[in-house]
């Protein structure tokens, strides 16, 4: 192969490849072409200004370069890879010039020029092989080449990608939910690998606590646990599904921009919170003395001490009677902000009264204890803002909000 012939097939698909990463705003600067030549390198091809280097181990005598990965894609041969490489470096110098930056590494630079190539010249069969290997790592940011696969992405959602290269080059940036739907369709079978001759493995899924190096994506599976539980992002990432379900194992798949790590969290208002007030079935009801305890192991506790639910028209019997004792039963994580409880017993707790004469009897039958066996009916969703929580629920066949303070004994 000699140097002159790979020039001569390829200084037909300069101009459309300038043009396309240019987007008609501008052009080059005046100068001096771009400048070919072989040396012994590490890679395809290195830029070094206009003068591009690639590598002599494109002379051969093998049919591939020895930096082609094998599979699980056919490799380039050495023709189409230095053809291939002479558009990739006219395109990065056609995009330098239009951001007025010098020509990066990372996965945007690497990734839209190879887009860019490959586009003008698809018979190469650039962007496979490429758009696998970021399938098969999910990082982009370790692996710049499989840039390519984002800007299939944007394709796919009907953007240009050569003008999102543009936008994050000129100070943009890509969201955690952008960077997440991106990755969500690259991995998917029917996203890019579905575009692909052959079905491509991602990474092995991943438990946590676990830390993610920036621009990448990782699947999740999480142990089941009788409790449930939450994954907290440290740092700048998102996690499809945060709320792994009690008893259930949990599968996610995560994004890291600037690199963050996934901690395990109960998924519950952990803490002692004292009942501040109530409503449902169309009436307001004051609360005293009731504190629901979360503890991070899934148990709850209810501690009833001289204490009265009901509604504000009822306020003469509060000072009259309390009920006080204990409830125990278990919570357990049942979605996005959402709990369940179970077997919540109310046993031993009594009714008296609040004067000298004090009398005592069994509670069973007088409200409050029946209103807490009732909590176990059906899903509360709950919202914890500073030292106030609000859960909203079903029991008795109705709505029913309950708003709670945390408790200084918290």
């Amino acid at each position: 192969m000699q140097l002159g012939r790979i020039e001569d097939r390829v200084e037909k698909l300069l101009e459309p490849v300038r043009a396309l990463v240019d987007g008609g705003l501008s052009r080059l600067p005046s100068g001096p072409p771009m400048n070919v030549s072989l040396g012994e390198i590490e890679g395809f091809w290195h830029l070094d200004g206009r003068n591009l280097v690639l590598s002599d181990d494109l002379l051969g005598p093998g049919v591939h370069h020895p930096g082609e990965r094998r599979e699980p894609l056919p490799p380039l041969d050495r023709w189409r890879r230095a053809a291939g490489s002479v558009l990739e470096a006219a395109s990065l110098l056609t995009l330098s010039a239009r951001v007025q930056q010098a020509p990066g590494r990372d996965w945007v630079w690497v990734g839209a020029s190879i887009y860019a190539a490959d586009l003008v010249a698809p018979e190469l069969g650039l962007a496979g092989p490429d758009v696998a290997l970021a399938i098969e790592t999910g990082s982009p940011g370790a692996n710049p080449r499989g840039g390519v696969a984002v800007m299939w992405a944007w394709a796919q959602e009907g953007h240009d990608p050569i003008q999102r290269a543009h936008y994050l080059l000129d100070g943009g940036i890509v969201s955690t939910d952008e960077w997440l739907r991106l990755g969500t369709w690259i991995l998917d079978a029917e996203g890019a690998a579905g575009k692909l001759p052959v079905p491509i493995a991602p990474p092995p899924a991943r438990d946590i606590p676990v830390t993610l190096e920036p621009w990448c994506w990782a699947r999740l599976t999480v142990p089941a646990h009788r409790r449930g539980g939450q994954i907290d992002v440290e740092g700048q990432g998102k996690v499809s599904d945060a709320w792994a379900r009690a008893g259930e194992a949990h599968r996610a798949l995560a994004a890291s921009t600037d690199g963050c790590r996934l901690v395990p969290r109960a998924g519950g208002p952990v803490g002692t919170w004292e009942v501040a007030s109530a409503e449902g079935f169309g009436q307001v009801m004051g609360a005293r003395g009731v504190d629901f305890v979360f503890h991070p192991d899934g148990a709850f506790d209810v501690v009833l001490a001289d204490a009265f639910v009901g509604p504000l028209a009822g306020l003469a019997v509060a000072d009259e009677m309390g009920t006080s004792g204990t409830a125990r039963g278990r919570w357990k994580v049942a979605g996005d902000h959402a709990l369940s409880f179970d077997g919540v017993s109310s046993q031993g707790i009594t009714l008296h009264g609040r004067r000298a004469d004090k009398f005592a009897m069994p509670a069973q039958g007088f409200g409050l204890a029946e209103w807490l066996t009732a909590l176990g009916e059906d899903t509360w969703f709950w919202q914890e803002r500073a030292d106030r929580l609000v859960m909203r629920g079903k029991m008795m066949g109705g709505w029913v909000e309950v708003r709670l303070r945390r408790s200084t004994a918290s």
